[in-house]
């Protein structure tokens, strides 16, 4: 993911007393120009009032409203609002890269050869193609006793041939093995990791029809202080979300809540304005087509219950919708999307499953990488990639529909991955129909079977996604 988390979140400008400076956060101001890629916003409605959840109870969060049918005239809508880059506050250090730590040496993230220049930032990157990247040398076709995974092909490195080569050994069967370079074998697909929590993550706002400006749907993404909202499969829905400093403290705290050690404290409101919708006949069902969104285009996964695994781009500036990628799944459709923005890796999986595949571009097929235990969630139903802010590590979490657990999983080197984490929520919590990541570094979840909108993350969680 982008870090300033998925594009910079913005929030209400606010006067401290006796100062009147304004308080910003990782992002710009949404009348400002957007340098890192626009695109044309509507007039929107005023800001609704949304509410925060603690175990306290609900805050009302103050926000700006539409003129009434009374006559009366509240503040103004946003106007055509772009949607922030990363833009970063003055004096905030850089985010981490493959290179971070590693001046003048060749560093591989996946398969990608960086080159680190002697500040420790990127003066190269090499996409090693059909080859494989090798730290402190670059791209090689392979090395003396080398095995590895191409799609779902086991191979060895043929030391014999010149210049070296890759052989296959074995062709792994995608709805059963995954191929497993360092076992040297196709290994049946088994659940990684138990069922016993390691942390703890909280609920903060929750916006429905009732409270808020929220349309209705399922599936969520968010880019900088969007949320992005896929309703009735023909039509995509984007808003704005700020957080209010509640507690006049001049502080914007997005992680504090009342049963946070690590950030104790009321749960600062949030403020949920509609922005404008995007008519794409080509959006898969709301509850199985989950979203990507970046800065100029959001991107969706078609394949639930209908057996495909379309992936397919629109551009907001041209509207135009296009299927970039169609590959048959290994079993049922593909239903969740994320994506490694470091390794360029799409990442998606299958409901009852619990298998999270990657998209393997070179071959144009989707590859099993692991499956998760059964969290007592009915199936699986929320996935997303995010990068640490902090170690540049890549995630992907996941999550059942009907329980309140979050998976963290890691690519360890060699290939194999491990669960890193098992996050609970404390508390009563909604059922999940699709998950994205982005705004105040927390993650948002469609709500079922109401129809609503709410953000977890803090805790234990927001030592891997908060700066």
């Amino acid at each position: 993911m982008n870090l300033c988390n998925r594009g910079a979140w913005s929030v209400i400008a606010l006067s401290l007393v006796g100062g009147g400076a304004a308080i910003g956060a990782c992002g710009s101001d949404p009348g400002a120009t957007d340098t890192a890629g626009t695109h044309p916003g509507q007039g929107g409605s005023g800001g609704v009032t949304g509410t925060s959840s603690s175990s306290g109870g609900a805050s009302t969060g103050a926000g700006g409203s539409t003129t009434s049918s009374t006559g009366s005239t509240g503040s103004t809508g946003l106007g055509g609002g772009a949607v922030g880059g990363a833009g970063g506050q003055g004096g905030a250090p850089p985010p981490p890269t493959p290179c971070t730590g590693h001046p003048l040496e060749i560093v591989c993230s996946g398969d990608v050869a960086f080159t680190c220049d002697v500040q420790a930032g990127i003066a190269a990157q090499q996409p090693c193609g059909n080859g494989v990247c090798d730290d402190g040398v670059g791209c090689v076709t392979c090395l003396p006793g080398q095995h590895s995974c191409y799609g779902s092909e086991l191979r060895e490195c043929d030391t014999n041939a010149f210049p070296a080569e890759w052989v296959t050994l074995d062709t792994c069967d995608p709805k059963k093995e995954v191929c497993n370079a360092k076992a040297v074998a196709c290994v049946p697909i088994a659940p990684i990791g138990g069922t016993t929590p390691t942390g703890l993550y909280y609920k903060y706002a929750r916006f429905t029809a009732a409270n808020s400006a929220f349309k209705g749907g399922y599936d969520v993404d968010s880019y900088g202080d969007r949320l992005y909202v896929n309703r009735s499969g023909s039509f995509l829905d984007e808003y704005k979300v700020e957080l209010v400093d509640s507690d006049g403290d001049g502080a914007l705290e997005p992680n504090q809540h009342p049963d946070n050690p690590d950030a104790p404290g009321p749960v600062e409101e949030r403020i949920l304005t509609f922005v404008q919708t995007f008519a794409i006949p080509e959006l898969g069902p709301p509850n199985s087509a989950e979203l990507f969104a970046s800065a100029d285009r959001v991107h969706w996964v078609v394949g639930y219950p209908s057996k495909k695994a379309e992936l397919w781009e629109y551009i907001f500036a041209n509207g135009v919708a296009t299927k970039i990628a169609d590959a048959p799944p290994p079993l049922a459709g593909m239903a969740f999307l994320g994506r490694d923005e470091v390794a360029g890796v799409w990442y998606s999986g299958v409901h009852y499953e619990r298998t999270v595949y990657s998209f393997h571009e070179a071959s144009k097929t989707w590859v099993p990488e692991f499956k998760y235990p059964d969290l007592a969630g009915d199936h699986m139903d929320g996935m997303e990639v995010v990068t640490d802010p902090n170690t540049g590590v890549t995630y992907v979490y996941v999550s059942d529909m009907t329980s309140d657990f979050i998976g963290q999983y890691v690519k360890a080197h060699g290939g194999e991955w491990i669960q890193q984490n098992l996050f609970k929520y404390d508390g009563v919590g909604d059922m999940v129909e699709g998950m994205g990541f982005g705004a105040f570094d927390h993650f948002w979840v469609s709500g079922y079977p109401e129809q609503s909108i709410y953000e977890i993350g803090g805790g234990d969680l927001s030592k891997f996604t908060h700066r």
